[in-house]
């Protein structure tokens, strides 16, 4: 008897906690369904209590790239690049289009003197000499002007006749020395009046020195002056003839030529 009304008692508490844990399990589910309405009902007017936060969440997948940006400002130039190898320099560019020649430019100084260059090759054999034919010298030139020559200056023999050598210069009317030697040198002068001519030797008008002077007196009659000398000249110095003031050479008229001539004696035996 008594175990059968403690089995019985034994159920009814069982059921007493059961019907207890249910009652507890409801009451926690409403209040969670009616926390979150309380909470949005107060969100309008006030803040609701703070909430325990929660764990972070896994990064999101990249997005896609977005659209390029504007272009910036060009910024300051920068320091000229260096070349740490040479093997880094790009290929040489093409050459471009030549320039126009530019101005010519002052004339420089003259430099100073090469040293020697070497010696050339030695030239074939000549052919044998002849003093007669290697030593040669002769002139014969008149006068083609009519003008009456300058005092105290060459006369003129412009009209080359002979010129052996080219030793005359007929520009200046004098010869000059190349074959140092004892030459002759003769004139035949054609005047109307009075005419005085002196043959002179020199290096030049400033240092001559008059060798003879031959004169004839007329008046107004046509006369032929001549005269001649033989004279030892050097290398270099000038034989010419000269007028003073008595001066009626005629020249450049058909029948009236004047002519001065010279050549070559012997030469020196050093030659």
């Amino acid at each position: 008897m008594d175990v059968k009304l403690l089995a019985r008692r034994m159920r009814l508490e069982g059921t007493e906690r059961r019907a207890r844990m249910l009652s507890a399990k409801v009451a926690v589910g409403v209040l969670m369904l009616c926390l979150p309405a309380a909470w949005l009902a107060q969100a309008s007017s006030c803040e609701g209590p703070p909430l325990i936060p929660g764990t972070p969440g896994m990064p999101g997948a990249p997005g896609s790239d977005g659209q390029d940006g504007a272009d910036g400002s060009k910024g300051e130039r920068g320091p000229p690049g260096r070349v740490e190898d040479f093997r880094d320099a790009g290929e040489p560019g093409e050459p471009g289009i030549p320039g126009f020649p530019g101005k010519f430019g002052p004339r420089g100084p003259t430099g100073a003197k090469g040293p020697p260059g070497p010696p050339g090759d030695r030239g074939p054999k000549g052919e044998s000499g002849d003093a007669k034919t290697s030593h040669q010298s002769a002139f014969s030139a008149t006068r083609g002007t009519t003008f009456t020559p300058s005092r105290a200056r060459p006369v003129r023999f412009d009209r080359v006749i002979t010129n052996v050598g080219n030793h005359y210069n007929n520009r200046y009317g004098q010869f000059t020395c190349q074959i140092p030697g004892i030459y002759y040198f003769t004139y035949h002068a054609t005047s109307r009046g009075n005419l005085c001519l002196k043959l002179k030797k020199g290096r030049g008008s400033a240092s001559s020195e008059s060798v003879v002077t031959f004169c004839d007196y007329v008046l107004n009659t046509f006369q032929v002056t001549t005269g001649g000398v033989v004279l030892r000249v050097a290398q270099g110095e000038m034989v010419w003839l000269e007028p003073t003031e008595k001066n009626s050479l005629l020249g450049g008229i058909e029948g009236s030529d004047s002519i001065f001539s010279g050549f070559l004696l012997f030469p020196e035996a050093n030659v």
